[in-house]
């Protein structure tokens, strides 16, 4: 019988880790598919790792840890280190696997690597069946000319990037208003030129007839903004916000009560 919970964890997209240490039985290296940048600044980490591993011990041993995102050429390493425990086997004796010694924490770390990290522990946290173990990095190597994995029922290249269509997203605040009011207008122009570009922007009844109109010019990254008054002699109902530039529409709802 198929664990839905299983399943449903499984197809989640996230990044896979080498996490390493040095503790009493010596370095030892483990894959954790639960590895997760939680904070920018202070810049820190989150790894969730089971009672049962031996790196969760060695953690609370010694208070750091390395973490080294999986290259797209590390597969064979991660399943390995993910399918070995260190309770019964030296991983790091494989010629898997290549390290170098890190600078501020006393663990090593794997070469060939996309980014590695190196951190102390701020913060543990019981959370079900797993321990969170929140380190602070001390220490960053970047390789730009690696890329990381993206893991979800098993190990897939990230792939081209998926740009976002020409198009225009709009919202306004208050959603809920009165006759007379001022509105917000914040929106979004996404297109590959979208810096400096002008935009139209009108309230409309519920029926297509503009109330009231203005415009706004994109910033760099095509944001724009502006303010509006309702009418006060609007009358009641659903109304919409329109945002046009060239071919593109975009739209969002507002009540007049």
């Amino acid at each position: 019988m198929i664990d839905p919970r299983g399943e449903a964890v499984r197809a989640f997209t996230t990044a896979v880790a080498f996490i390493t240490t040095n503790g009493k039985r010596g370095p030892n290296v483990m894959a954790a598919e639960w590895t997760f940048a939680v904070s920018r600044n202070p810049f820190l980490i989150s790894v969730h790792l089971s009672p049962k591993d031996a790196t969760h011990d060695t953690i609370m041993e010694k208070g750091e840890f390395g973490i080294s995102l999986v290259g797209e050429d590390q597969v064979a390493a991660m399943g390995f280190a993910g399918h070995f425990t260190h309770h019964e086997t030296d991983k790091l004796s494989s010629e898997l696997f290549e390290t170098y010694s890190a600078k501020k924490i006393d663990a090593p770390m794997i070469k060939g690597c996309p980014v590695n990290l190196e951190c102390k522990l701020v913060q543990q946290v019981s959370m079900g069946d797993h321990t969170a173990f929140v380190g602070e990095v001390v220490e960053i190597a970047i390789d730009p000319a690696k890329r990381p994995i993206a893991y979800r029922h098993g190990a897939y290249q990230l792939g081209s990037r998926i740009e976002r269509a020409h198009g225009i997203g709009v919202a306004v605040t208050p959603r809920v208003c009165k006759p007379g009011s001022d509105i917000a207008i914040d929106g979004e122009l996404t297109c590959m030129e979208r810096s400096g570009r002008d935009v139209d922007v009108s309230l409309e009844s519920g029926s297509g007839v503009k109330l009231v109109a203005g415009s706004s010019r994109t910033d760099e990254q095509g944001f724009f903004d502006l303010k509006l008054k309702v009418p006060a002699d609007v009358s009641r109902g659903d109304c919409r916000i329109v945002a046009r530039h060239e071919t593109s529409e975009g739209g969002a709802r507002l009540t007049v009560s």
